[in-house]
């Protein structure tokens, strides 16, 4: 199974994925992903490469994906001012349901802006030292606006346009609970 963890920034996907690996130890593989590097043959390469070293690796039954194709689609729109890459997208999940037959879950960790805004304030405040206030407070309206139009794009991306299922995050559920969530959001469909 691969369980692809997406959502804003600051939202707690990390020690979510942390909690899970905990659980599941040895049997699962976890591959966290940035911004494309440009230099794939296309841009969800990394993605294609991800899973064939899972698939080569037969000790793991589970990868988990920090950050993944949804990620990627909907932030280059939004930083990058593109299209995210649509077609190829769905070239991609295509070939990822071949390849996994259909064993995929998406799990969106979603929280309010009020959950995430202190843990952005913080990282500003390192990140911009010897910045003025108007400038922090500039990026932060920023990353506030992101949340947002993230928040909703990711919405619109598991009802309309992935193949497959979701769960939605937006309490304290613990990591070892979402396993039997991903099984049941499969279940579901066979």
């Amino acid at each position: 199974m691969l369980i692809v963890v997406s959502g804003p920034d600051r939202v707690g996907k990390s020690t979510l994925i942390d909690q899970m690996t905990s659980k599941l130890g040895d049997k699962c593989m976890v591959f966290h992903h940035s911004a494309p590097d440009g230099i794939g043959q296309d841009i969800f390469a990394e993605y294609r490469k991800n899973i064939q070293h899972f698939l080569l690796c037969e000790s793991a039954k589970y990868a988990i994906f920090d950050r993944g194709w949804p990620c990627t689609y909907l932030l280059e729109q939004h930083r990058r001012r593109n299209a995210g890459h649509f077609e190829e997208m769905v070239d991609l999940e295509h070939w990822v349901h071949n390849k996994l037959k259909g064993q995929v879950v998406h799990v969106g960790r979603l929280r309010p802006w009020h959950w995430s805004a202190p843990h952005h304030m913080t990282e500003l405040r390192e990140m911009f030292k010897d910045q003025s206030d108007w400038y922090i407070r500039d990026e932060y309206v920023a990353r506030m606006e992101e949340h947002k139009v993230y928040t909703q794009q990711l919405l619109d991306f598991y009802e309309d346009i992935t193949m497959f299922p979701n769960i939605q995050l937006t309490d304290n559920i613990p990591g070892e609970a979402v396993i039997p969530l991903c099984k049941q959001a499969l279940g579901t469909l066979q």
